[in-house]
């Protein structure tokens, strides 16, 4: 699977499965051992976490959520520690938004699957149950 099909793929799947909006390809590539990472920008249909600093006290969704930024990466690259704490740390240098504390991984499953974690800006507390 190409680059190209995982960031459609991705994007497909935020759009239409997800209901975000806003989605789109950021223009910065990143190179990185060998290939270009590419970045994605959206808006998701509601908050995306139940921290209580996140939520700060309210009981309903924000009409306007925060843009999240997304990597897509294929699944073998995932196994073949392809994603580095270097990497990271690029990539949030190349963001260049000192408020931007995480970023969206989008692994892909070879049959077309895709799932979501947080990757966070440094160590973060677990959250509470």
């Amino acid at each position: 699977m190409g680059t190209t099909d995982i960031i459609s793929l991705v994007k497909n799947n935020l759009l239409y499965f997800q209901m975000w909006t806003e989605v789109e390809l950021l223009q910065d590539v990143l190179p990185w051992k060998g290939n270009n990472l590419n970045l994605l920008k959206g808006r998701p249909p509601h908050k995306l976490s139940n921290d209580a600093e996140d939520t700060g006290g309210d009981k309903g969704p924000s009409p306007i959520q925060q843009p999240e930024f997304i990597l897509p990466i294929n699944m073998s690259q995932y196994k073949e520690n392809f994603l580095t704490l270097e990497c990271l740390s690029r990539i949030f240098t190349q963001l260049g938004d000192s408020t931007t504390e995480r970023i969206l991984l989008a692994i892909i499953n070879d049959d077309g699957t895709i799932v979501y974690y947080f990757v966070y800006k440094g160590v973060r507390k677990p959250k509470r149950n």
